[in-house]
């Protein structure tokens, strides 16, 4: 005859069964990440790829910022300090140079970013251009960066506070190099009424947005200046060094 459960049995039978239950929800928990881990990925919060220029991955290999002319190192070259010691804390590699290279080619040496001091490279007033290439893999090959002149022969192009002015400088140079390596403007439809907008993308609760926001972005404090936003185009620049790899596989 079957012998009745006690309280402490019952007790010890509940206790087991919350193990079991607990250890197969981290399982799967687990799973969810690793599957993730294993695809790449094209763009997230703040962030896109530059795919439609043929870029879907960065290289761990260093790229060099060089100069198209003395003039154009002796304006530019102090722009590049802070993002790439910022880069090199996502363990991607950007050395500036004192490097001339007069180059034509539409693409130059691979992993080159040749930097262009010059007056509406765009044809458009105070619209700077990055032309980026792309390896046959779709990682970042580098390119020519043209630099509007017109931010810095106006001592008031984006604001008549000196500082504020600098600030903008400081992250349009920051934004063509995040094209050079990959990223395209991250504007959405935010507001949802049915068009993507100039300056329209997420905003951070300090209220700066990527410094890839079309037409520009990024922090307009003194400190800030210069740098990708770390959540956005910095995740996304990570992402596109993970990316490297995960389409190797």
């Amino acid at each position: 005859m079957p012998t009745p459960k006690t309280a402490r049995t019952r007790r010890a039978l509940a206790a087991l069964t919350a193990a079991l239950l607990t250890i197969t929800a981290l399982l799967l928990a687990g799973a969810t990440p690793a599957r993730a881990a294993t695809t790449p990925i094209y763009s997230g919060t703040g962030w896109k790829a530059e795919t439609a220029a043929g870029i879907y991955s960065l290289s761990p290999d260093p790229y060099t910022v060089v100069f198209a002319d003395t003039t154009a190192r002796t304006k530019l070259a102090g722009y590049f300090t802070v993002p790439a010691e910022q880069l090199a804390t996502a363990g991607i590699q950007l050395t500036v140079s004192t490097t001339i290279d007069t180059t034509t080619a539409t693409c130059p040496t691979r992993h080159r970013i040749v930097v262009h001091y010059t007056y509406r490279p765009s044809g458009t007033p105070g619209m700077s251009q990055a032309r980026p290439c792309h390896d046959t893999d779709r990682s970042a090959w580098g390119g020519h960066l043209l630099m509007d002149t017109e931010y810095w022969t106006s001592d008031t192009w984006f604001s008549t506070n000196a500082s504020v002015n600098e600030t903008y400088r400081k992250n349009a140079v920051t934004h063509e190099i995040g094209h050079i390596l990959g990223l395209d403007h991250p504007n959405y439809d935010r507001d949802k009424d049915g068009t993507v907008e100039p300056y329209e993308c997420v905003v951070s609760n300090a209220g700066w947005t990527p410094v890839l926001c079309s037409p520009n972005g990024g922090y307009r404090s003194t400190t800030g200046a210069g740098k990708f936003l770390t959540a956005y185009d910095l995740a996304g620049l990570k992402q596109l060094l993970a990316n490297y790899y995960l389409r190797q596989t």
